[in-house]
Formats: structure tokens, sequence, C-alpha cells
């Protein structure tokens, strides 16, 4: 069965063009997860019962065009099943017409609290499965960029740390997004990307990013830990030349809503 979420892009979701920004998006998909994980029975606090928790472990996303500033949008979710280890769970955003806005798809793990090790998926008799795959695949494994640029380490910060007394998730993303200069934000736009997350950051980390540019529009990045020089996410980047969203979506014979005064 499908989540469905009628929502509407706050003020506080979007970036400075008036579009729901990166970690915004990211974490609208963690919530409803989170919510629909619950509603199956396999929630957070159903899981806290048997000391175990939830961690995604890869992401992929392709962004057709992001809704903008007050306009209405539909966010559903459902889980595609278990290979016995991970847990397949698809998104898609849609306007109100139905044209599909941003597709996802995701890899989950459960651990278990104490060891940290894996729990098999396949000891829930239950767990549910839906055919559907909205990009017809499963979010690659990503290699290791190779160092560019002298790394600038910084701690980690209080509102950094999730409920699991972990680096959020979504924080992987906002220190990558914020590793790029305004300029190159001017010029271009995230269109798609595949983030890998591999080690939890801790509280007394320092992380820097590191970039590896494979050309123009496709990037390599990671996030770094400063003690071990491990990689604690890794994510593949792929960017379109800003304004070239809106004119696809307007070859495509949409109409486009109404743009915030920034675009």
């Amino acid at each position: 069965m499908k989540h469905i979420k009628e929502l509407s892009t706050k003020s506080y979701f979007i970036d400075r063009f008036g579009k729901l920004s990166t970690a915004f998006m990211f974490y609208q998909m963690q919530e409803i997860a989170w919510e629909h994980a619950n509603l199956l029975g396999f929630g957070y606090h159903h899981l806290k019962q048997e000391n175990q928790f939830w961690v995604l472990s890869r992401l992929q996303v392709k962004i057709d065009r992001r809704p903008v500033w007050t306009e209405k949008f539909t966010l559903k979710t459902w889980s595609r099943g278990t290979d016995g280890f991970y847990g397949y769970r698809d998104f898609v955003f849609e306007d109100n017409a139905g044209n599909d806005l941003i597709r996802a798809t995701s890899s989950w793990l459960i651990l278990d609290a104490g060891t940290k090790r894996i729990v098999r998926l396949s000891k829930f008799s239950q767990f549910p499965e839906y055919s559907e795959s909205i990009l017809e695949a499963n979010p690659v494994k990503i290699s290791r960029p190779e160092a560019m640029d002298a790394l600038q380490f910084s701690p980690v910060l209080f509102n950094e740390i999730d409920i699991n007394q972990h680096f959020n998730s979504g924080r992987y993303i906002e220190r990558i997004m914020d590793s790029y200069d305004f300029q190159f934000h001017e010029d271009y736009e995230l269109k798609e990307f595949t983030i890998n997350f591999l080690k939890e950051g801790l509280p007394s980390d320092r992380l820097a990013v590191n970039k590896q540019r494979i050309h123009q529009h496709t990037h390599l990045c990671s996030v770094v830990r400063e003690n071990d020089y491990a990689d604690l996410v890794r994510a593949i980047l792929i960017w379109r030349d800003r304004h070239e969203e809106q004119k696809t979506y307007f070859k495509k014979g949409n109409s486009h809503p109404e743009l915030s005064v920034n675009d």
C-alpha cells in the first residue's frame, strides 16, 4: 500500500531561488518514510523495543522540477519489499495536475543498537511489498572520489545530531550543497544525485567535503572525517544549467505555476 500526503511549499522549505531546497526535499522523504513505517508496524518506537533502529543506506533522486514557494504538491511513498538485508522504498512528488516532479528510490537497513550489526529483514514475516518501481533500479554503490583540493575541516554542530545521537543524514546533504559557492549555484541547479551513507558521524567529529569534478556537470563528493580520513558518505551529483529546468518543463506542454519574484 502507498502512503500519501498533501503538502505545500512553506517559506522555510525554499532556497534563495524560491524553490524547494535539496535538504528539505530529503527531510520530507525521511519524514514520510518514518510515518509509513510506523503505520506498517516497523516504526522507530516499534524497533526501539527490540533495541533496533532504521538507517538509510543509499538514496537516488531525480529532479524534473522543484515545487516553488506556496505551491501545493503530493508526496507518495511505498515499500518495494526486501532482499533479506535491504528494505527498498520509493518516493514520488507530484504537482496538482498529476505530473511527476521528483522521483526517488532508497535502500534501508535495520541495525542492532548494541552490536551495530545488520538485522536480517527476512526475520520480519509481514514485511510489506508493492511491485511498482519508480526508477526501475536500486541506488548504486559509489566509489571514493580522488582528492582535488585541500580539505577544510570543521566541527560537528549541535543541530547536526539526530535522535540516535548520530550525524543527521540530511545534514550531510546540507554540507555538500554548502560547499559550493554562490556563483556556482547561480549558474547550476542540481538535477540528480545518488548518495551512499557509510559510517556514523558523532558529536566529537570534525568533517570536510571532498569533491572530484568528473566533468562540468558531474561531480563525485564525500564527507570525510578528520581523525581517520574515512568517508562517512559518498555522493554523485549531476547538475544542469540553471533555467534549463523551466525550458524543459514548457517543452513538455505543461503550464508552470506562478514563480516567486526571485526566479
